[in-house]
């Protein structure tokens, strides 16, 4: 069914993507989300999902062009960069990156040369640096403070929310100060419920508890990872493969960012993180993962 319908599904991704372009509503300089009155969703965390799917689905009608030269791979690239693109009009870097490598994971589990790969990962860090640049005053000095380090005068505007993620993170200690007795997260540190909601769970939870929380992404990361080799077929290979770059790859660039890794990026860490958009979309992706398995047990 995932793969029939994948036309129809990147199709009313793209569509709802335009529409967040148009009518969408604006926060923290973002343009991502959809607000109907009675509900507003977030409709670039099911984009990701309607992409694999019709990745997944397109590199397994035509895996005959896995040996074929990067120039014969413009035309899909193109058709899957657009609504990634989309998503990168709206201010979205975070989302943007995630779906670029999402992607490039892809096409790494479909077996393409890693000499292409790395072209393509090249390419697609230069379209992320000039997003950086051309997104605003702000995203630029958030970037800045993170190569040259936060300055005194930098406190109060860019490196708020990072010096005060560390902060909590490290004030939790061993076993953390008790579920729910978080100091940060009382408008001290922003996005505390989202983005850096690791930091909450170390400051609540301790040293142990984030390393349990890690040890639990770790284990999903294994399990998909024992699907792919289990069920080397092109579309359920290559499907899961892209479910596990958006899960586990997005939880380690969380996580990376709370620890100063990385630059901030704002993308939530899944099944975690408070946001209904995003909460649905990670148990979608698994769900899909799921019937991919029960699929190929019981046709071969």
């Amino acid at each position: 069914m995932w793969s029939k319908n994948r036309n129809l599904f990147v199709g009313i991704g793209f569509v709802l993507q335009l529409a967040v372009l148009t009518v969408g509503t604006e926060y923290g300089g973002n343009r991502n989300w959809l607000d109907i009155g009675f509900l507003s969703f977030q409709p670039s965390e099911f984009l990701k999902l309607a992409v694999i799917v019709w990745f997944a689905s397109w590199i397994h009608d035509n895996e005959f062009m896995l040996d074929e030269p990067l120039q014969r791979w413009i035309q899909p690239l193109v058709w899957v960069g657009i609504p990634i693109g989309m998503v990168g009009l709206g201010g979205d870097l975070g989302t943007t990156v995630i779906m670029g490598l999402i992607v490039l994971g892809m096409l790494a589990f479909a077996g393409l040369p890693s000499r292409t790969i790395w072209t393509l990962a090249a390419m697609a860090g230069l379209a992320a640096f000039a997003l950086i640049n051309v997104g605003g005053s702000n995203r630029g000095a958030r970037f800045e403070a993170w190569i040259q380090g936060c300055t005194p005068e930098q406190y109060e505007t860019v490196c708020w929310q990072t010096m005060h993620g560390l902060w909590a993170l490290s004030s939790g200690g061993l076993f953390g100060l008790g579920p729910g007795s978080s100091r940060a997260k009382w408008s001290w540190l922003p996005h505390a419920d989202s983005d850096y909601i690791f930091a909450i769970v170390g400051e609540e939870l301790g040293m142990f508890g984030a390393i349990a929380l890690i040890a639990l992404f770790i284990a999903l990361a294994v399990t998909l990872i024992r699907l792919v080799r289990e069920f080397p077929q092109p579309l359920t290979r290559v499907l899961i493969g892209g479910v596990f770059v958006w899960i586990i790859g997005q939880a380690f660039v969380n996580i990376a960012v709370v620890l100063n890794v990385l630059p901030v990026l704002g993308v939530p860490l899944p099944f975690i993180s408070s946001g209904g958009s995003a909460l649905v979309a990670n148990f979608l992706a698994i769900g899909v993962v799921i019937s991919c398995v029960r699929h190929e047990e019981r046709y071969g």
